[in-house]
């Protein structure tokens, strides 16, 4: 068992965004993702409604011009009637355990695809989902598609609507471009990644689009790693299980969901970009939601959590680790408006209580020391959101030194109604200060300046 930094990265290193601000790119991804379900869902509500009260009135008198619906239209609703059929087959070989129905509509020609589709399918299986649905959005254009599929190609934007048990408490979204191809009389699934490029982060990049998957289950714990690698993925379950205890004990707040961890081979999956990132963090925690800012509550519904670990990390993941992203997850459905010194500043607390546990108090000293020495000096006010991630100061060290400061000062439940406060209503530095000041006395700049004359005590 590791007592490294639990920092979900290194000093100076990136870890992706949170909250409203921290969560931009991923809650792109669920406006691209959920609009389209809310507007269809909405669209077609209005539809049956229309008919319903169609139905009632007299009936209009006839069509004089007797003129038949074009050969177009009629072609157009013959497909989208054959695709949702395939969408609805789908859904339904999931839910019975059927490959051969779930392949009956994927391109007998096309071998690479079929044995993909075979991986899919078995992945899905095995995850079990309480609720799985497809159904159109809207059609897409792509030319190179196009050509090499002819001329009857049709790519459209398809909704995955599901619910992994124990995880997600609500139905979510994520969004697939499928490319249809009507050959011999019949419609059939011709590609699934066409659209991939032109679709929201984090879409056809879910762990059971990745490759054949394992997965180990806990209380609230589901782990999916790649198949055979089953001593891993047990392992991560019982850290994680620990991680959950050391979240219960150290933080106030009784958080009582659950959370799935992905740790796969790939550097790409859901919204997290590993490959992309210039000093690696070690893991990265988000949420899924099950409606939009402003449709259900103002900030959205949390539906779901999850971890993904960088494929370059696996080996040293344990409970300290993940109690900080845990502490992350566990505070995630508040709203997401605290100042990010208080967010990572809290999640080291929690980790650095596991670490204490283990090594004892001289470690949490000889680290304090530390970052009173070498890291204060080199800021000149707590850390901004604005380059948070990017920092070359230790800015997780600080922050937690500024909660650890607030906990010695107020106690434990008091900066744990702060931190709820300030993730509800902290939206902008005027509020930040005000609710600041109101349960502490501080501002965050004399904060600051009552952390650069802090002096541990021995």
């Amino acid at each position: 068992m590791s007592v490294l930094r639990p920092a979900g990265n290194p000093p100076g290193g990136q870890d992706p965004p949170r909250g409203p601000r921290r969560w931009l790119g991923l809650l792109v991804a669920v406006a691209l993702v959920s609009g389209g379900v809310v507007y269809a869902v909405e669209v077609r509500e209005e539809d049956a409604r229309n008919r319903t009260a169609a139905t009632a009135k007299t009936p209009a008198p006839p069509n004089q011009s007797n003129k038949p619906p074009s050969k177009t239209a009629a072609a157009v609703a013959a497909r989208r009637v054959a695709v949702d059929t395939i969408l609805l087959r789908r859904a339904r070989a999931v839910r019975l355990g059927n490959e051969k129905l779930f392949l009956q509509d994927v391109d007998p020609a096309n071998a690479e695809l079929r044995r993909q589709q075979r991986v899919l399918f078995a992945n899905l299986v095995e995850l079990g989902f309480n609720e799985i649905g497809y159904s159109q959005a809207e059609e897409r254009f792509d030319p190179q598609a196009a050509r090499g599929h002819g001329s009857t190609t049709y790519l459209v934007r398809v909704l995955m609507r599901y619910q992994i048990p124990k995880v997600d408490v609500a139905p979510v979204t994520t969004e697939l471009g499928y490319t249809f191809v009507s050959r011999g009389g019949r419609w059939i699934l011709a590609d699934d990644d066409d659209l991939d490029k032109d679709l929201g982060p984090g879409a056809h990049r879910e762990p059971w689009d990745l490759g054949r998957i394992e997965v180990q289950r806990g209380p609230r714990v589901l782990v999916i790693t790649e198949k055979g690698d089953t001593e891993r993925g047990r392992a991560i379950k019982n850290e994680a299980t620990e991680a959950l205890t050391q979240v219960a004990a150290y933080w106030p707040r009784r958080w009582r969901g659950s959370v799935l961890i992905a740790a796969l081979d790939d550097t790409e999956v859901r919204d997290a970009r590993f490959a992309d990132e210039d000093v690696e963090s070690a893991a990265s925690a988000g949420s899924t939601f099950s409606s939009l800012p402003g449709q259900d509550t103002a900030d959205g519904t949390v539906a779901g959590a999850y971890i993904v670990i960088n494929p370059k990390e696996r080996d040293r993941v344990d409970e300290i680790l993940l109690s900080h992203e845990l502490t992350h997850v566990a505070t995630a459905d508040l709203g997401g408006y605290e100042p990010l010194w208080l967010a990572e500043g809290v999640a080291e607390y929690v980790s650095w209580r596991g670490i204490e546990k283990i090594s004892g108090p001289g470690e949490v000293a000889k680290w304090e020391q530390e970052v009173v020495d070498s890291a204060l000096p080199v800021l000149q006010a707590l850390p901004s959101d604005l380059g948070f991630y990017q920092s070359n100061a230790d800015v997780y060290g600080v922050s937690w030194l500024a909660v650890r400061f607030l906990v010695k000062q107020f106690g434990l439940a008091a900066v744990e109604d702060l931190y709820d406060d300030l993730a509800r209503h902290g939206t902008d530095q005027a509020n930040r200060d005000r609710i600041l000041l109101g349960r502490t006395g501080f501002t965050e700049a004399s904060l600051w300046l009552s952390l650069k004359e802090y002096q541990p005590q021995r």
